[in-house]
């Protein structure tokens, strides 16, 4: 005859067995509605934040259930091994069910990635193109040649006055982006940082008082001005106060 404490772990042995059954019927009614979710989803139709919640939502309360059940598992064969026989079709059934939820979480997460690179895309300014292919071809045949890269931010009447104020020579280019100006300037060359700053300020933003600032990337070749050195350019933008120039 069995004894009190086997018959306690029996009894509890077959509730953790009724506890995973629950977990796996749960997780079988839940994942009906969140592959229809997830499925649906297609932020180019329409984005729906409360749709994007709910699927991150019941994503993570099935993992939670998932490392439940797992951990039922465990004590099933460990602890209470020998007083419960754990049905091999149960384990293949909580992994089968983890691999779908796994499978359309990741449709919705490239479907939602996909929309966001996109999002990104359209809210980045334009990079000034025509600029960039004139510093191109200047280099291709003169190079090295010390020059400035020259990228003022401010109002529309600001800019032009700035505009205004910078003679141009033969190897020399501007162009625009929006609320942006951009100069290629030739010729420049000053070993000291902060003279330069001061006078570009004085010649440039004098008297547009504190419209515009601006940043200004000393190169000599070709290498040293590509779209990815712009994009980190305009970053740079937060740290530079509206009357002055960064040097770089």
């Amino acid at each position: 005859m069995p004894s009190l404490q086997e018959m306690n772990r029996k009894r509890q042995a077959q509730g953790l067995e009724r506890n995973l059954k629950g977990i796996i019927h749960f997780l079988e009614d839940q994942y009906t509605e969140f592959q229809q979710l997830c499925r649906v989803f297609n932020p180019r139709r329409g984005y729906s934040p409360t749709a994007a919640k709910e699927i991150k939502e019941t994503y993570k309360m099935s993992s939670a259930k998932f490392a439940e059940a797992r951990a039922l598992q465990q004590l099933m064969r460990g602890k209470y091994r020998g007083y419960a026989d754990l049905d091999p079709q149960l384990q293949r059934q909580v992994e089968e069910l983890s691999l779908m939820f796994r499978k359309d979480y990741r449709f919705f997460e490239q479907n939602q990635n996909a929309w966001e690179r996109e999002q990104k895309a359209r809210g980045e300014k334009a990079i000034p193109q025509r600029l960039l292919t004139h510093v191109y071809q200047v280099y291709a045949t003169t190079s090295p040649l010390p020059a400035l890269l020259l990228c003022f931010q401010g109002d529309a009447a600001s800019l032009q006055a700035v505009k205004e104020r910078i003679t141009l020579r033969d190897h020399d280019t501007w162009d625009t982006a929006e609320g942006e100006l951009w100069f290629f300037v030739t010729g420049v060359e000053y070993a000291d940082v902060s003279l330069l700053r001061e006078q570009l300020i004085d010649r440039l933003l004098a008297g547009l008082q504190k419209k515009v600032k601006g940043i200004a990337l000393r190169v000599s070749t070709g290498e040293q001005v590509h779209e990815d050195v712009l994009r980190v350019l305009r970053r740079d933008f937060v740290e530079v106060n509206t009357g002055d120039i960064k040097i770089l």
